[in-house]
C-alpha cells in the first residue's frame, strides 16, 4: 500500500485564502452568544445580526476549520434515501416539510450569494443517487415512488452524465454545489460591517447563570455575557443528563481531491452501494478537480484509515484515470436515529440556551434551515420547522453504543516512526504513546475525557478518534473537536 504523503488538509481550507481574527481580549457584553464558527454558527449569527441582535460568535480553532470546512459541499436536499424511510418513520406531511425545509436552504444560500455578491463558484446542478448493482435498485426505485408522492423534481434514469457503468441512478433536478469557505468568508464579511463580534482561538468552557442573563467563561481570561446562547459545535458543548450522547452516533467520512480531471462534472453523485462514493467537481486555480470521498464508518472504529484512503484512490484511478492526488483529510459527524438533525431549546425547561447538532452527514442545507430557525426561536418568530427538528420529539429506540475494545499491543517507544502512535497498557489500563515530528514520544491514558471510552488511534489524519461520542484529539492529546473540553490525562509509563 502507497504510505500517505504529509499532513492531512482540507481542500476547500486550502483553496481559499484565510481571514484574520483576534481571540477575545476583554469581557463584552452581547444580545447573543453563538459558540461554533461553521455554517450554522456564522450563519445564525448573520441572521440574528440582520435581525437587529448584537451578536458575537466564538470558535475554538480557526472559524471554518471543522466539519463545514471538510465537506463534499453539496447544497442538495437529495440526503441519499431518506424520503422513503421519513414517509414509513413519520409520514407524508413531515417528508414533505423535510424536502421543502432543504430545498428553502438552497433558495437562501443562491439569495445570498447574489445579494453580496460572493465568489465562491455557485452553481445549479441535478443530484443523482447511482447504483452499479442490481441488487440495490429496489431501494432506489421505492425512493423513486416516494418522490411522486412528495411532488419532488426527479425520477430513475438509465444513464448519468458521467462514464460511470450503472444499473440506475434517481435524480433530483435543480440541486447546488459551491466552495463553502469562499461563501462563508463572504457571510463573515457582512457580518462584521453589521457590527458582531468574531473570534477565533477562542474556547467556550462553560456558563453560569446571573440574574436574567448568562455569562460564558472561556479559556482566556475574559467572559461573554448575553441573553441567549447557540450551541453550533459539531457536539454540543453542554449536554443536560447526556441527553446527546446517548441518542447520537459519531461518523466519519475521508475525503480527498484530485488534480487533472479533464472536465467539469455535469452534476452531484453518490453511490448507493457499499462502501459509498460520493463526488463532484470543483476548480482549484481555474482548472477543474475531483472532489471525492466515501468510506462512512463509526468514529474511532478498529479499521486502518490510511487503507481506506488508499480504496479511495484506487477506485478513483479505476473510475477516472487520475493519480494525482492534491488533498485528503477526515469530515466527522453525527447520526440521529431518525435521520433529522436536533435544532431548538438545548433542554426542555432551560431557556435562552438553543442547540445545532446531528446533521446526519448533510450539514450544508441542514445548517441554513438550522440556523433560520434558531434566529426565528430566539426572536419569538413562527418558523414551520420547528417541530420538525424539535430535539425533544418522540425518537425511534436504537441500540446503546456501548464500549469497544481492540487486542492490547506492547511496543517500545523507541520503535516508533515520527506521527506514529500504538496502544499498550499501564497498569492494566488502556495508554498510548505518540511521537511527534521532534522525535519527542508522549503518554497518554486513553480514557476520553467526556465520559471515558477508550479512544482509537486513526492512521491516516494522525489523530485519537472517540468511538462512543466522537471527541478528536491530536497525537500529543490536546482536544481538537468536542464534546470532550480536557486533553487526555498524561501517563507515566516507567
Amino acid at each position: 500500500m502507497n504510505k500517505l504523503m504529509g499532513e492531512s488538509r482540507s481542500f476547500w481550507r486550502m483553496s481559499a485564502k484565510g481571514l484574520s481574527y483576534t481571540k477575545l481580549a476583554n469581557t463584552i457584553e452581547v444580545d447573543v452568544a453563538v459558540v461554533g464558527g461553521g455554517i450554522s454558527g456564522i450563519l445564525a449569527s448573520y441572521f440574528l445580526a440582520k435581525k437587529g441582535k448584537k451578536v458575537a460568535l466564538l470558535e475554538s480553532r480557526e472559524l471554518i476549520s471543522g466539519t463545514t470546512g471538510g465537506t463534499t459541499a453539496k447544497l442538495s436536499a437529495q440526503h441519499e434515501l431518506v424520503y422513503n424511510k421519513l414517509i414509513k418513520q413519520s409520514g407524508e406531511e413531515l417528508a414533505r416539510l423535510y424536502y421543502e425545509a432543504n430545498s428553502k436552504a438552497i433558495d437562501m444560500a443562491e439569495s445570498l450569494v447574489k445579494e453580496y455578491g460572493i465568489d465562491c463558484d455557485f452553481e445549479r446542478t441535478d443530484a443523482y443517487v447511482f447504483s452499479q448493482e442490481e441488487s440495490s435498485l429496489e431501494q432506489l426505485e421505492s425512493e423513486e415512488i416516494a418522490y411522486r408522492k412528495l411532488g419532488i423534481d426527479g425520477e430513475m434514469v438509465d444513464d448519468i452524465p458521467i462514464s460511470f457503468d450503472i444499473k440506475g441512478a434517481l435524480v433530483m433536478r435543480n440541486q447546488a454545489q459551491f466552495h463553502p469557505v469562499k461563501f462563508l468568508q463572504g457571510i463573515l464579511r457582512e457580518l462584521e460591517d453589521m457590527g458582531a463580534h468574531i473570534y477565533q482561538h477562542t474556547k467556550y468552557m462553560g456558563y453560569e447563570r446571573v440574574g436574567d442573563r448568562l455569562t460564558l467563561n472561556t479559556d482566556t481570561q475574559f467572559q461573554v455575557i448575553c441573553d441567549d446562547m447557540v450551541l453550533a459545535t459539531l457536539f454540543p458543548a453542554e449536554d443536560p443528563e447526556s441527553f446527546y450522547s446517548k441518542t447520537m452516533k459519531p461518523s466519519t467520512t475521508h475525503l480527498t481531491a484530485f488534480s487533472h480531471l479533464d472536465r467539469n462534472l455535469k452534476g452531484m453523485y453518490i453511490s448507493n452501494d457499499r462502501p459509498e462514493l460520493s463526488f463532484r467537481s470543483a476548480y482549484y486555480e481555474g482548472e477543474p478537480v475531483l472532489i471525492i470521498g466515501g468510506q462512512s464508518h463509526p468514529t474511532g472504529d478498529n479499521a486502518s484509515t490510511a487503507e481506506r484512503y488508499e480504496s479511495i484512490k484506487e477506485r478513483v484511478e479505476k473510475e477516472f484515470g487520475l493519480t494525482e492526488m492534491l488533498d485528503y483529510w477526515s469530515a466527522h459527524g453525527y447520526l440521529t436515529p431518525d435521520s433529522r438533525a436536533f435544532i431548538g431549546k438545548l433542554q426542555e425547561g432551560i431557556q435562552s440556551i438553543y442547540v445545532m447538532t446531528g446533521f446526519n452527514e448533510w450539514g450544508m442545507t441542514t445548517g441554513i434551515v438550522g440556523a433560520q430557525l434558531i434566529a426565528d426561536l430566539i426572536m419569538g418568530e413562527e418558523n414551520p420547522y420547528q417541530s420538525l427538528y424539535d430535539p425533544h420529539r418522540s425518537l425511534p429506540k436504537q441500540q446503546n453504543q456501548g464500549k469497544k475494545s481492540t487486542p492490547t499491543i506492547l511496543n517500545e517507544a523507541a520503535e516508533l516512526k515520527v506521527g506514529q502512535a500504538k496502544k499498550f497498557e499501564v497498569d492494566g489500563k488502556p495508554a498510548g504513546m505518540y511521537k511527534d515530528t521532534n522525535g519527542e514520544v508522549h503518554f497518554m491514558n486513553l480514557a476520553c475525557t467526556h465520559l471515558g471510552c477508550e479512544v482509537k488511534w486513526n492512521d491516516g489524519d494522525h489523530t485519537w478518534d472517540c468511538p462512543c461520542h466522537g471527541s478528536i484529539f491530536d497525537g500529543k492529546g490536546e482536544v481538537i473537536s468536542g464534546p470532550a473540553k480536557e486533553p487526555l490525562k498524561r501517563v507515566n509509563p516507567f
